[in-house]
């Protein structure tokens, strides 16, 4: 009986943890907002909303994403972390 209820628990506890690293991954991700402030911009010119409607949904917007960007800090190495390449593009002068 134990045993049992120690799989489905163990089970549950895996499909629970899938949809917590689900929502985290999309709360995290811009993209959404970058799709919602697009739609803004096209309803916009189509003539669906109006100046001051685009201005209200644009600032909320902007502000989710600042607050995003400022939950995820800056971009830091890890000691096992290694660059895969790179990528250099030079120009020759014309002198």
């Amino acid at each position: 009986m134990f045993i049992l209820d120690d799989l489905m628990f163990g089970g549950l506890r895996l499909v629970l943890d899938g949809i917590v690293a689900a929502v985290d991954a999309e709360i995290q991700d811009d993209g959404a907002l970058r799709e919602q402030l697009l739609e803004a911009q096209m309803r916009l010119e189509l003539g669906e909303i109006d100046e001051a409607q685009f201005k209200a949904i644009e600032s909320d917007v902007l502000a989710r994403m600042r607050e995003i960007k400022s939950q995820q800090g800056p971009l830091m190495m890890s000691p096992h972390d290694r660059i895969a390449g790179v990528e250099i593009e030079t120009f020759e002068s014309k002198d």
